[in-house]
């Protein structure tokens, strides 16, 4: 089969992008031929089909723009787009996909990519990543807590609750934008949805989506890349430093640990506010245990969360079936995390990590001093964590049931 895979960003920028590159080495090694879509930008890898890729646009800058007519023409923009109609077009007739398959694509790619694949009678697929398509911001989390006002598809009520980084006219552009796609109903072009958690299912039934329409299917990991360390010192996060992390809990925790080692690897939104904070706590490294490491390079991450007592998962929102688990299990290392959204379905308390209330520094502290204490339970819950993910979350499962997808509609 020939896979068109279209997301927007094609370098490893976050999870979306990590699937989107480990699926398209999953299928070429089963001899199916893969095409990429994604939006022009400086980090892009190369790619034999940049030619069609779209221009680059930041809204985040466009929308803090002090000219209204910036704001209006990136709020048209984020609705629909000729240049993507027009080259997404011309890249399908070209290569002439079996089926496409799409990632994060909403603001920046618009569903003009489905408009294109619909004219051209080829089926679509969708992983959501994460909420776009129930919550405006896709996070289902507004200022610093679990939002559902807009359950309901009542999207206007996200310029309400301001859950845009408190921004009224972000918000507003998002709101518009979620009831523009709802009325025009563009989700029903879509064939099949694929979340990675059951949780993330749940949620968009219980919002209306047709529950045949919606499948659940794992992120996963080769393991083969990844070589097991039992046991260690010390504890880390990787992955974007942003918001709904939950990484302040992280740097709290640390006064009361000052005897364990704390890093964060990895850069994002939230780091001058966390370091902020650690200076504060007089917990930052020059005197204290907490580690800001900055970005890392995936062979010498891998060292380094090797040598670690586990890895850390504060999350305060509902997150769906994250990486950094997936790759935390693969080392060898329980992982300690908020109980809530999809991390209970790959954290088994007390068997491969450790389950704690979100936001409670209480309670991620104690999870921690537990495996602190007990080095030997730490150990035992990695070998089973690697266990877990050599037997569930393979390459050889998730092609099986990606392919069963694929097949049915193509």
């Amino acid at each position: 089969m020939r896979i068109c895979l279209v997301n927007t960003f094609h370098y490893r920028r976050g999870g979306d992008c990590t699937y989107t590159f480990d699926l398209a080495d999953l299928l070429r090694s089963k001899g199916h031929e893969v095409v990429h879509f994604a939006m022009s930008h400086e980090e892009n890898v190369d790619s034999e089909y940049s030619e069609f890729f779209v221009d680059q646009i930041d809204f985040g800058d466009a929308f803090r723009s002090a000219n209204p007519i910036d704001r209006f023409r990136a709020f048209k923009r984020s609705l629909h787009s000729n240049e993507v109609r027009h080259k997404f077009g011309q890249l399908l007739d070209k290569t002439q996909p079996d089926v496409v398959h799409l990632q994060n694509f909403r603001r920046h790619l618009t569903f003009s990519v489905v408009r294109a694949a619909k004219e051209r009678d080829l089926p679509v697929v969708f992983t959501a990543h994460d909420y776009d398509p129930i919550c405006p911001n896709s996070l289902l989390l507004a200022r610093g807590r679990i939002c559902t006002a807009c359950k309901g598809k009542h999207f206007y009520k996200a310029a309400l609750v301001r859950c845009k980084e408190n921004s009224l006219a972000g918000s507003l552009a998002i709101a518009l934008e979620g009831t523009f796609t709802r009325l025009l109903k563009y989700y029903d072009l879509i064939d099949i949805i694929i979340t990675p958690s059951a949780f993330a299912r749940d949620r968009l039934v219980d919002c209306g989506f047709n529950p045949d329409r919606v499948r659940v299917v794992h992120n996963f990991i080769e393991t083969s890349s990844y070589a097991p360390h039992y046991g260690g010192d010390g504890v880390i996060y990787f992955g974007r430093l942003v918001v709904e992390k939950g990484l302040d809990r992280l740097v709290r925790m640390a006064q009361g640990m000052p005897d364990v080692r704390i890093m964060l690897a990895g850069d994002g939104p939230e780091r001058k506010r966390l370091e902020a904070l650690s200076e504060e706590l007089g917990v930052k490294s020059d005197t204290g245990n907490v580690e800001f490491l900055g970005y890392v390079d995936r062979g010498h991450l891998h060292r380094i969360v090797s040598k670690t007592m586990c890895v850390a998962m504060p999350s305060i929102w509902y997150e769906n079936f994250p990486y950094t688990v997936l790759e935390a299990f693969a080392l060898g290392k329980p992982v300690v995390a908020s109980d809530i959204g999809g991390l209970p379905e790959m954290v088994a308390d007390g068997e491969t990590g450790l389950l704690f209330e979100p936001g409670s520094v209480r309670g991620l502290d104690g999870a921690i001093r537990y495996l602190q204490e007990n080095p030997g339970r730490a150990e035992e819950m990695g070998r089973k964590a690697r266990q877990r993910v050599e037997r569930e979350f393979d390459g050889e499962t998730h092609y099986g049931r990606i392919m069963e997808i694929y097949r049915s509609l193509a």
